[in-house]
């Protein structure tokens, strides 16, 4: 049996996906020195994770300092039906946008990532995420420092987040700020 891809304390498995919206490329290169709280789910548990990251943005406001995407595993959506779910994918993502509020720049809140080959999921071990989507923390050095699934996911990333990520008590900073 072939051994975990991600272990905490360990290096993050490398990985580059294209944010859906935006076209921010999103990598543990083009993100050192952001943490990054990877949600891997799928439509199914768009709810719990949407619930996790307004806790988390509650107590860490600044994208700056942390990133929270959603990667989605789009592996099982027939080629031909790619294009289809795209679309769908792109009017989830107006709807956040149209939300956000004033001065945010939504390429840094509301960020989608579409694994279409599956390959970023199969790399961190992301299995029957449509019950139980799973968190994976990774510092701004590129080290795993939790992984959690299923359960209270808002609870379990504000633990995981303890002690790695500042904490804000403000507002995030308006877009161009900093």
């Amino acid at each position: 049996m072939a051994s975990p891809s991600v272990t905490v304390g360990a290096a993050a498995p490398a990985f580059e996906l294209t944010a859906l919206g935006s076209n921010r490329i999103v990598s543990l290169d083009t993100c050192q020195g952001t943490a990054l709280l990877l949600a891997f789910h799928d439509q199914n548990s768009v709810a719990a994770v949407q619930a996790m990251q307004e806790a988390v943005r509650a107590r860490y406001a600044d994208a700056a300092t942390l990133l929270v995407p959603s990667v989605v595993n789009m592996s099982a959506v027939p080629v031909f039906l790619r294009s289809l779910a795209e679309q769908v994918m792109r009017g989830t993502y107006a709807k956040a946008a149209e939300a956000m509020p004033p001065g945010l720049d939504v390429a840094d809140y509301v960020v989608i990532l579409l694994d279409w080959d599956g390959k970023v999921s199969k790399r961190y071990n992301a299995r029957k995420i449509a019950t139980a989507p799973l968190l994976t923390l990774i510092d701004g050095q590129g080290i795993v420092r939790g992984v959690h699934q299923g359960g209270d996911l808002a609870l379990a990333a504000l633990e995981m987040l303890d002690g790695v990520v500042p904490s804000s008590d403000s507002p995030p900073s308006p877009a161009g700020a900093g």
